[in-house]
């Protein structure tokens, strides 16, 4: 039997009243009618709503107080409703009897929200905060709100405190809970969702099933994203008329098999378990995302792969260490070509005297390449590296001959968690003596994940070293100026 979702009560505002968003007491100042004689409130309804839905959420309700003209005017808005409480979430990462309470009031202050909106119509939903299938019951009226307003973009994203699968996570309506948003709406079962052009489901268990009757029934769709949903197994893209240009499918664990054939398909990223080559008949890629397992794919299906990877703009690689290695040892003196590429975006974990310089290799393989960036992340465990390591000196002379080359067209070059480790300074040289036409490069010496991870203890005085070291390091005299940004 299905989940029966009942449609949110719109709220009668008393005359005289003003409704109010922000919960508890964190909400604008002023009890009474403030009257303001000025241009802008004489301007039209549709006029003002414009102007309001440039304003987060919270400041569009605060107009309410500046006077009867006002009062209300942020219910009309029909651009975009933003519950973004990600910020609050960080707050309480450590709290758990506070994080707890929280969820309470934010569902409370979505369901105000929502039960007051008036406008007919809405664009785009967003709705981001830890929240578990205990609230299933609001998170379905919630949709079944996105359904009844027609909504373009939806986003039901929630991750768990450090960015993770909650132990009981929303469960998305099943096919039959579908079936009873029709009923509700007096509509076709396939035209619920009729609207709907752009869809992130992030941390939300999602079955294939309903993956497919999106793809099956959105015939605007251009944009989907599945994220972090232990139940999506299998995933065929195969309509040729489906007007998808993006696919991103990431974090689902159990993830065994993607297929693509999708004509108008521009980006594709998966984040996950191996799978075999997952495109069919993809015309149009240009950019590609690989992330977790799935990079050793590189290795295992380079053949097919690179069929596909010759004609991308754009390609992003999030590679642990031994797949970075195991793609090192196999590409040893020459990467595939990469005739199309303008920007290489490479991500590894990385040690304090590993051989970085095979991304060169990379470099060589894409002469129009414009952009490149590597974030590193750099652990101390020099035992973990020492067996598995290129450190052959007769391959580290293979790869040195193999990377000897100018490349004319590298503009911009962005290095994150960049140390000044010996490694790194090698990099770095190496950097500037084959990409004659730089002109930009930015060196974070700060991991991303450093500062979502405050567990790892990195200190403020170890980054300032690390900085320090680099500034040293950038004195050095080029051959043409060029803009180094150290942060």
């Amino acid at each position: 039997m299905g989940r029966v979702t009942l449609p949110l009560k719109k709220r009668t505002l008393p005359k005289g009243k003003r409704s109010r968003i922000d919960h508890d007491d964190d909400h604008g100042d002023g009890d009474g009618d403030v009257d303001v004689d000025d241009e802008i409130s004489k301007l039209p309804d549709d006029i003002l709503v414009s102007i309001l839905s440039c304003l987060s959420l919270r400041d569009a309700a605060r107009t309410s107080v500046l006077s009867r003209r006002w009062e209300n005017l942020w219910t009309l808005i029909s651009r975009r409703l933003d519950f973004d409480w990600s910020s609050t979430m960080e707050d309480l990462r450590w709290l758990r009897k506070e994080r707890s309470r929280e969820r309470s009031r934010y569902a409370n202050w979505v369901n105000r929200v929502l039960g007051n909106h008036r406008a007919s119509k809405l664009d785009e939903l967003r709705i981001c905060f830890d929240i578990d299938n205990a609230y299933f019951r609001d998170i379905d009226n919630w949709v079944e709100f996105a359904a009844r307003k027609e909504v373009k973009k939806l986003d039901l994203g929630f991750p768990g405190r450090w960015g993770g699968v909650l132990t009981d996570p929303y469960a998305f309506l099943g096919l039959d809970g579908i079936a009873i948003l029709a009923k509700n709406k007096g509509q076709k079962w396939n035209s619920v969702f009729f609207s709907l052009t752009d869809l992130t489901l992030s941390f939300v268990s999602v079955k294939d099933e309903v993956v497919q009757y999106f793809l099956a029934n959105c015939p605007n769709l251009v944009s989907l994203c599945v994220k972090g949903s232990k139940v999506s197994v299998n995933l065929e893209v195969s309509d040729p008329f489906l007007k998808l240009k993006s696919l991103k499918i990431l974090e689902c664990p159990n993830m065994k098999r993607v297929k693509v054939s999708a004509p108008d398909l521009a980006s594709f990223g998966y984040h996950g378990p191996l799978i075999d080559v997952p495109f069919k008949d993809v015309p149009l890629l240009s950019e590609v995302y690989f992330g977790g397992e799935n990079t050793i794919s590189l290795v295992d299906h380079y053949q097919q792969l690179f069929g596909y990877f010759s004609m991308l703009k754009i390609l992003k690689l999030d590679m642990s260490f031994s797949v970075f290695n195991s793609v090192a040892r196999n590409f040893e003196t020459q990467f595939p070509a990469l005739s199309n590429l303008e920007q290489l975006e490479l991500s590894t974990m990385a040690f304090g005297n590993q051989c970085l310089l095979w991304p060169f290799l990379m470099i060589k393989a894409a002469p129009f390449l414009h952009r490149f960036s590597m974030q590193m992340l750099f652990k101390s465990y020099e035992e973990l590296y020492a067996r598995n390591q290129l450190t052959i000196e007769d391959q580290l002379k293979k790869l040195k001959e193999a990377i000897l080359f100018s490349h004319q067209c590298l503009k911009e070059v962005e290095l994150i968690g960049f140390t000044g480790f010996k490694n790194t300074v090698e990099f770095w040289l190496w950097l500037l003596e084959i990409a004659v036409s730089i002109e930009k490069v930015t060196i974070d010496v700060c991991h991303p994940s450093l500062e979502e991870r405050p567990w790892l203890d990195v200190k403020t005085g170890d980054l300032d070293t690390a900085r320090d070291r680099v500034r040293e390091l950038t004195k050095t005299t080029y051959h043409h100026p060029i803009d180094i940004i150290i942060l």
